[in-house]
């Protein structure tokens, strides 16, 4: 029978492509057969996951899937502008090199078609063709699609500042492995291959050619499915098999040897859906003792790569690696959590919202709350119960599960992201990590000093010593002015929060937020801006991430800071203190100062 099913399948799969040399090819082999036979008996799903920006994660360019206006030029960057156009689906981008110098002529480079794309949520990057015996290049300007505009690739990931570049090469090493379903670099048919573009069906149930082999055949119209034709199913594994279909994505795995990244580069990975992850594909964890020898190996020969993914406790801090924070937290340890407990990777049809609204972040209806929680922790649903537990009113921001145990402590897509290991706000945290905790992010005027009391009262918290400064002054400017560029960048996220603001007020921002829209880091003046602009009266402000740095400062200068210095700043009687201003409204400047001299100037690499 199994013979019978294989030969069968072989049958399903589509013939190979021709090989695409300037690109990778889609090849279904395997027994990978494309979405297009799933939707053939599961329409519901695949009009959803159509829906998704899974499906879109990367996409061969057409003038149906580029987001950006394939026409005209881009900005100039250093030195640099892109001609772009169309010839009928195709799109090309041809560099002209722009001097500054009148009396010099432009000089404009071949025309290289763009070939691919990567995202389509927050932005698009384009792939330019491969050149013989090398990878695809990046465009260095890249399509934002909040701004409706070109912006330079680097401005967009937090990292010292850095002259542009192309990036050959960095698709087909690194990208493939999350953003395509079956990839492998150097196959044999001569080029790079993905069983598919983005992330498909198969990515999470597995290769389905026995599978559609199997119901096609009429004989087996009121047959049960033989196990080797069943595909895995998320909601039916057990919990570990469950979460690790995403975690083969959503997680910091390194292929930690020369001889791991060679197989991987001939054969992807050796991995289905419903397997057991970790016995091919080991997590790397924030803490170096945690870690296998051969990993603790790896961490070796790569000093500093901890700090690029991790808090000093292990705590996970960037984006798309959701799964390193799950599997620290109790709730999966002890309890039953898994990735699907909170999100739907395919609503409901009887889900009310627009599949656009769903496929922002893929929560199940009701979870942006925290419903989720009341699985295990029903008696919470009590409305006085929550209340004597959060000591916050129900219905407020405050007695909101995520607000306390998953505060927006992961970074990545130039904003902050909830954290995904559940814990519980801790002063000592704080202190030992540098990374803010969930009072700090929500009560952005108040001093640590102050969170620690609520704590001590509340919970019996032991109360740590603490130094003036942190008795004092509002941890949230505390970090802004004297912290690292990741603790920035979520300070000016957190100040763009309306529950934040709701709680904390507003008028005492400016000066802080002046500062950080002229950050050394780029990306921190990007999340900056957006918060920024939450003030009608800096609502059309513009920053040129094309210009030179101190274009963009007097931007700042002439708008914000000359704003709030003649007008003042408004703050209560009692967050003044807290908060740097004056009695009469003016900041106090000998304080502000005295912090921002203190920056912790380390260089940061945040990699999502």
């Amino acid at each position: 029978m199994l013979l019978t099913l294989v030969a069968s399948a072989q049958s399903v799969a589509q013939e190979p492509a021709e090989v695409v040399l300037d690109r990778p090819t889609v090849l279904r082999d395997e027994g990978y057969v494309g979405p297009e036979r799933c939707a053939e008996c599961h329409a519901r799903n695949h009009e959803t996951w159509f829906a998704s920006y899974h499906r879109t994660m990367t996409q061969v360019v057409t003038t149906e899937t580029v987001q950006a206006p394939f026409e005209g030029r881009t900005p100039t960057l250093e030195g640099v502008a892109w001609e772009l156009g169309r010839e009928g689906e195709r799109c090309f981008a041809a560099p002209v090199l722009v001097s500054d110098d009148p009396a010099q002529p432009e000089q404009r480079g071949p025309a290289r078609e763009v070939v691919l794309s990567t995202g389509s949520h927050h932005y698009q990057i384009y792939w330019l063709a491969a050149r013989e015996g090398l990878g695809m290049d990046q465009l260095p300007l890249v399509w934002q699609r909040g701004e409706n505009a070109w912006v330079p690739r680097k401005s967009l990931f937090l990292k010292p500042p850095e002259p542009a570049s192309l990036e050959t090469g960095r698709w087909e090493a690194g990208c493939i492995k999350c953003h395509a379903t079956n990839g492998t670099s150097e196959h044999e048919s001569g080029g790079t291959r993905v069983a598919d573009f983005g992330i498909s069906c198969e990515a999470c149930h597995g290769p389905a050619a026995t599978h559609v082999a199997w119901h096609r055949d009429p004989a087996h119209a009121e047959a049960e499915t033989p196990p080797e034709a069943e595909l895995a199913h998320p909601r039916l594994l057990p919990k570990e098999r469950s979460a690790e279909v995403c975690g083969q994505c959503h997680a910091i795995r390194p292929l930690d040897s020369a001889k791991k990244r060679a197989e991987w580069s001939r054969a992807g990975f050796a991995f289905h859906p419903g397997e057991e992850l970790e016995r091919v594909r080991p997590l790397l964890r924030g803490r170096r003792e945690d870690n296998s020898a051969a990993l603790s190996a790896f961490l070796d020969e790569n000093p500093g790569l901890l700090d690029d993914y991790f808090w000093p406790d292990g705590e996970v801090r960037v984006s798309g690696r959701e799964f390193n924070g799950l599997v620290e937290s109790a709730c999966y340890q002890r309890g039953e959590m898994t990735c699907i407990t909170c999100h739907a990777m395919h609503p409901a049809s009887s889900d009310p919202r627009p599949l656009s609204d769903w496929a922002d972040d893929q929560l199940a209806p009701g979870e942006r709350g925290g419903r989720a929680c009341l699985q295990c922790h029903g008696q919470l649903a009590e409305p006085a119960k929550l209340a004597e537990h959060t000591h916050h009113s129900p219905g407020s921001s405050g007695s909101a599960c995520l607000e306390c145990h998953m505060p927006y402590t992961t970074y990545g897509l130039t904003k902050a992201i909830r954290s995904h290991r559940i814990a519980s706000p801790s002063v000592a945290v704080e202190l030992a990590t540098g990374r803010p905790g969930a009072c700090t992010l929500c009560h952005l005027d108040r001093p640590l000093g102050w969170t620690a009391d609520a704590l001590a009262r509340w919970y019996g918290h032991e109360r740590p010593v603490l130094d003036r400064e942190r008795e004092e002054v509002a941890e949230s400017i505390r970090l802004a002015l004297r912290g690292e560029a990741g603790q920035r960048a979520l300070v000016a996220f957190a100040y763009g929060r309306e529950p934040a603001r709701a709680a904390a007020g507003s008028g005492w921002m400016p000066p802080v937020l002046s500062t950080l829209l002229m950050d050394p880091y780029e990306a921190v003046r990007w999340v900056a801006l957006r918060t920024v602009r939450m003030d009608p009266r800096y609502r059309e402000l513009t920053l040129d991430f094309t210009a030179a740095v101190e274009e963009q400062r007097n931007r700042v200068r002439e708008t914000v800071l000359s704003d709030w210095l003649a007008k003042g700043l408004e703050a209560r009687d009692d967050q003044r203190a807290a908060v740097l201003v004056l009695p009469d409204g003016k900041l106090d400047e000998a304080r502000f100062r005295s912090l921002y001299s203190k920056r912790d100037e380390r260089a940061v690499t945040l990699r999502e």
